[in-house]
């Protein structure tokens, strides 16, 4: 009897929390719908080209949401293909520029066989890093002119991820590769038009928009400026001693600064919050050492050191702001680091709610 009374009780005990379980449910379910029907809240990520804007977003995406699956991931092996490729031709018209001579016999040959193949491909959604390529590449690295200039990269221009694919072309060519999350983030596309990216965290929709930081993609932006929450201008600290890709007459750090300005003071931005992304701040503190900051800022006097010329640039910027009542909140980041930036995203979603409440009453 004892047995099919305590067989009575665990059936019951088993309806109750079946019930319970089935209510919680009904709770979750009810909470996701409510969540579903919150207005999103929308940033936007501004800034030059090449500054890390896609990083960021692609940041984001791993961090706040499933990152990239297998599937992506081989869909983006092309991508990294491409990036290595286009990397290895960077190298070699940075030796062009230079006037320096390879000092292996075979290496003007191979410069002729990566760049014919990269023009062949270059426009392509499925490049693919052939055998005979990735030998050629490999016998080219080997050049001492070739290593000369690698390690004189950042001086030249060179892209750190053209570096980066570069050194890792042994494991990118194995035929079962699949890009890492590290290669994911170092490779480039250039972005054009809009790229859209929605996540909810802290019960909250968030809407993050990219768009192209070249100055012929940047009248595209106006369209979604309405309606803004908070504006991500993100720069790049470690091209002050470059010009832009389009205009080569106009310093990247000065046309930053101003772009800031011109979006700081937009009519569409007067109650968005700002924060600027001073990016690459790794790559910035081994340039300082070497690269004088006044080709990009001519009135700076003080050391070139991290500190005082990041001070000195931070300056530049909140300088653009002409609205007192305007509060800048200033991250330096490096946005390939994936742990620094889930910090920074998180403090700036804390920003955007406190703000968002304050609007409509609730703090």
């Amino acid at each position: 009897m004892g047995n099919v009374c305590s067989g009575a009780n665990y059936a019951d005990m088993n309806k109750t929390m079946v019930a319970q379980q089935e209510e919680i449910n009904r709770v979750i379910d009810k909470e996701i719908e409510e969540e579903k029907k919150k207005k999103p809240l929308k940033l936007l990520l501004l800034g030059p080209g090449d500054s890390g804007k896609s990083t960021t977003l692609k940041q984001i995406r791993i961090i706040h949401d499933q990152g990239f699956n297998d599937d992506e991931k081989r869909q983006r092996r092309y991508i990294v293909n491409l990036n290595l490729i286009a990397g290895m031709v960077e190298v070699i018209n940075a030796v062009a520029s230079i006037g320096k001579s390879y000092q292996n016999p075979e290496s003007e040959e191979l410069t002729r066989k990566i760049t014919k193949y990269y023009e062949e491909v270059r426009n392509s959604d499925a490049a693919e890093l052939t055998d005979v390529i990735a030998d050629a590449i490999g016998r080219l690295l080997k050049d001492a002119t070739i290593r000369a200039v690698l390690e004189q990269s950042s001086d030249l221009g060179i892209e750190e991820s053209s570096i980066y694919f570069l050194q890792e072309l042994p494991r990118i060519r194995q035929k079962d590769y699949l890009p890492s999350y590290e290669d994911i983030l170092k490779s480039r596309v250039s972005t054009s038009g809009v790229v859209q990216f929605t996540f909810l965290i802290k019960h909250n929709i968030f809407k993050v928009f990219d768009v192209g930081g070249q100055k012929a993609q940047r009248r595209k932006w106006i369209h979604i400026f309405d309606d803004v929450h908070a504006v991500l201008f993100i720069t790049s600290l470690s091209e002050y001693n470059q010009t832009l890709a389009e205009d080569n007459t106009v310093n990247r750090m000065k046309d930053s600064i101003e772009l800031f300005g011109q979006i700081c003071n937009n009519e569409w931005f007067s109650s968005t919050a700002m924060i600027l992304f001073l990016n690459k701040m790794d790559l910035f503190a081994e340039k300082i050492k070497r690269v004088n900051i006044t080709c990009a800022l001519k009135h700076y006097k003080g050391p070139q050191e991290y500190r005082p010329a990041l001070d000195y640039i931070t300056k530049k910027f909140k300088q653009q702001n002409k609205n007192p009542k305007r509060s800048i909140y200033v991250h330096e980041t490096c946005a390939t680091d994936t742990g620094q930036i889930e910090v920074v995203i998180n403090s700036v979603i804390d920003v955007v709610i406190q703000q968002t409440m304050q609007k409509v009453g609730i703090q």
